[in-house]
């Protein structure tokens, strides 16, 4: 279960029931005459609504940080970096957010206790946590909970409760993560106050989940959802009746868990969470599994998959597209201040020759004029190439920066992947997640590439083939002898359009020889992959020496319709010449992007 984001939106949960919107901030300002109390009041603005209008954040810093210059005193300045370390928090600059946090410690001082000092405790766990550093996560949590405890406010105590038993959560202190739970618990129970109460016993259940204390999982859900409506939080209640399905699930109460399944699963499609919509079908595949009925299970698990490639090629669609909208119009626009001072350096040299012409008694003295004048524009023109080439430099940062991201987005799909697989029992299922693990570290290896070298734009087909037959054998257990291949790949460097389908369809070919080419391997066993150009196509041949292909090929198998769909894209042609021992896959490609 998705024990960060559930704990994210608790606290923007909290936000939006104890405040609410501010409007018309800078009207208000302009009535208020001490620059003190300007500062005060944006101060209580920032702390109601930094979590339900987090975007607000970036613009009320700049305001605070203006007045606060104004009046010149550590003390606003050190809340001013407090605030700016918000902002950066929120636009997701966590190492940003740390040094102004950090700055703003040095200028506050540790010696005297404080709220002020509390929140930015807590601000900068917020952030190594962000930044998965639990060490300091921890440390930072602790001392913010000390303060509190000194200064005896009990309700901000209970709040570093609840964090900290995410924190512990999410690195499996479950027995920890319990005990300031139920301390959290008590405070909110004493308070009447009831959502908070409802979210740390969410939390309480998540953490016996992962525990094994089904039992006490179905108690903790339970409790949530009586001290929280289902219209106060839908998400509580989606992930509190999953969670009780999977409890009764492990506890083979299969009549009990189905329906919590069906709710949580509705409830989940009713507000259009997929993060918790993936969470449930997983739920759900477990739930098939326990019982045997292995097509459902494999149905369900391809159902998550697809909602999983939907969310990262809509957040991969939406990197690329901000990222070169931005880096072609700044291209634009610096070529246009070339072009303008290409212009005016025209201009300038016309009305040389003009004043050669009217005025040849000054011929010596306007030619040494116009030629010093003509010198600072060169000068101001290799200044402009200059600062030209390094906005270039910049635009190919962002562009490997992207590059990066999306690697590490894959990545985090990978391991999901891993993690889900080593709970899945039936060995059709486990198969088919390594094989989605197989195809998304395809695409990982190609951005892996992209901005680890000068070339952002495109992939040497040599390096790449290389690497991802090497991922592949390695991601693959074999009980005896590994099949011995090799490569004969013309280096090519193709685009990111071509690369990535070619990628995937080798990946597929490669796949079924190691799963069905050969009945036993042996040292005679082998496999070669050859790729090269011929004319205006490119032939990709992948050959073994095993059993031969079947009389008829399935054209329901899910590899074979991937790399139909994926030769489509690119015009490609895939046949099966005939031999007198084992197998030619030969995909002709029409359609390709050479750089």
């Amino acid at each position: 279960m998705s024990k960060i984001f559930i704990a994210q939106v608790s606290l923007l949960l909290v936000s939006f029931l104890s405040f609410g919107q501010t409007k018309n901030v800078q009207a208000t300002l302009d009535t208020i005459a001490l620059n003190t109390e300007k500062l005060n009041f944006l101060q209580e603005v920032v702390n109601t609504e930094w979590r339900s209008s987090p975007q607000n954040l970036i613009e009320y810093a700049h305001i605070y940080d203006s007045i606060s210059k104004l009046i010149g005193s550590q003390k606003y300045d050190a809340k001013s970096l407090n605030i700016k370390g918000m902002a950066s928090y929120v636009t997701e600059d966590y190492n940003e957010a740390i040094s102004y946090y950090l700055e703003s410690l040095r200028m506050l001082g540790s010696s005297t206790l404080s709220k002020e000092l509390a929140q930015l405790y807590s601000n900068l766990a917020s952030c190594f946590i962000k930044t998965d550093d639990f060490k300091n996560a921890e440390k930072y949590y602790l001392l913010s909970r000390e303060i509190a405890s000194n200064l005896k406010d009990e309700k901000w105590v209970a709040n570093v409760n609840n964090n900290l038993s995410i924190l512990y959560m999410n690195y499996n202190l479950y027995q920890e993560a319990d005990e300031i739970l139920e301390k959290a618990i008590h405070y909110y129970l004493k308070k009447n106050d009831s959502i908070n109460a409802g979210i740390a016993y969410m939390n309480q259940g998540n953490s016996k989940i992962f525990n094994n204390d089904f039992s006490g999982a179905v108690s903790s859900y339970s409790l949530s959802k009586l001290y929280v409506s289902e219209k106060q939080i839908p998400l509580l209640h989606a992930v509190s009746n999953t969670g009780m399905g999977i409890a009764y699930t492990k506890q083979k109460q299969f009549s009990l868990a189905l329906p919590l399944l069906k709710s949580g699963t509705a409830i989940a499609k009713k507000i259009n969470h997929v993060e918790q919509l993936i969470e449930s079908y997983n739920a759900f595949a477990d739930y098939y599994s326990e019982k045997n009925e292995f097509h459902d299970a494999y149905k369900t698990v391809l159902e998550s998959q697809k909602l999983k490639d939907s969310v990262i090629a809509a957040t991969q669609d939406q990197n690329m597209a901000e990222a070169l909208t931005k880096y072609e119009t700044e291209k634009k626009d610096a070529q246009l201040k070339v072009l303008s001072l290409e212009t005016e350096k025209a201009a300038q040299e016309k009305r040389l020759y003009l004043m050669l012409a009217l005025a040849g008694l000054l011929v010596a003295a306007l030619v040494g004029f116009f030629l010093y004048k003509n010198k600072k524009k060169n000068t101001l023109l290799a200044k402009q190439k200059q600062l030209l080439e390094a906005s270039v430099d910049e635009k190919n940062v962002l562009l490997k920066e992207t590059h990066h991201r999306v690697k590490n987005s894959f990545q985090i799909v990978s391991s999901l992947l891993y993690l889900q697989s080593e709970n899945i029992v039936d060995k059709e299922a486990k198969i088919a997640m390594k094989e989605a693990q197989n195809r998304v570290r395809s695409m990982v290896l190609i951005h892996q590439k992209l901005y680890s070298k000068d070339q952002l734009v495109g992939i040497n087909t040599k390096e790449y083939f290389t690497d991802l037959a090497h991922d592949i054998f390695e991601s693959h257990q074999f009980e005896g002898k590994k099949i011995n291949y090799s490569l004969n790949v013309t280096p090519i460097v193709l685009d990111i359009e071509t690369i990535t389908p070619l990628g995937l369809i080798l990946n597929e070919m490669i796949t079924n020889v190691i799963k069905h080419a050969f009945t036993s391997v042996s040292e005679e066993s082998h496999m070669e992959i050859r790729f090269s150009k011929q004319g205006n196509e490119l032939l990709l041949e992948v050959e073994d020496n095993g059993i031969g292909m079947p009389s008829e090929i399935k054209d329901s198998s899910f590899g074979i319709q991937l790399i139909t769909a994926l030769a489509k894209k690119l015009k490609a042609k895939l046949t099966f010449p005939k031999k007198t021992k084992g197998t030619i896959a030969s995909l002709q490609i029409i359609r390709f992007k050479e750089l």
